[in-house]
């Protein structure tokens, strides 16, 4: 487990560039989430909804504190609640396979038919096209979409 023998100048350039990114992808969140938070003061938004990330760390498992994206979150929160500006994190279930054109979710389609892409949805009810994560986003922005889907869940006889 000897870490000598040069071992700290050996890495010195590999943690360089390491703290080089970190601060690249910091500065990065704080310029994304000021816009963010920006542009719904000035759309006079009163709430910004986002995916809820919670629950991922689960288990101990500190991979999404590190991420880009809950950091990137993290921010966005603290500066939309200093402006008085409501966080609403929105569960991600079944946002992607709902269409934000014509509500249906395609819970049991095959996959292939409504995803044939990795980046591309295609609604097998109305033939609404759009990119997956735009769709996915356009559906998490809809005020009360967790209930909106629910309810469609259960009018179409798709919940237990």
């Amino acid at each position: 487990a000897g870490s000598g023998r040069g071992y700290k100048k050996r890495t010195e350039a590999v943690n360089k560039i390491a703290d080089k990114i970190s601060r690249f992808k910091d500065t990065k969140n704080h310029q994304w989430s000021k816009y963010i938070v920006d542009e719904a003061a000035r759309l006079g938004c009163g709430v910004i909804q986002m995916e809820d990330l919670t629950g991922v760390t689960d288990g101990g498992d500190q991979f999404l504190k590190r991420w880009t994206y809950f950091d990137l979150q993290t921010k966005i929160t603290y500066k939309a609640e200093a402006l008085g500006i409501k966080v609403v994190k929105i569960s991600p279930k079944y946002t992607s396979a709902r269409c934000n054109k014509c509500g249906c979710v395609h819970i049991d389609v095959d996959k292939a038919l409504w995803r044939p892409t990795q980046d591309t949805f295609k609604c097998v009810t109305c033939g609404h096209e759009d990119n997956a994560d735009v769709n996915a986003a356009k559906n998490i922005a809809i005020p009360d979409i967790e209930s909106i889907i629910k309810e469609y869940l259960y009018h179409a006889g798709k919940t237990k």
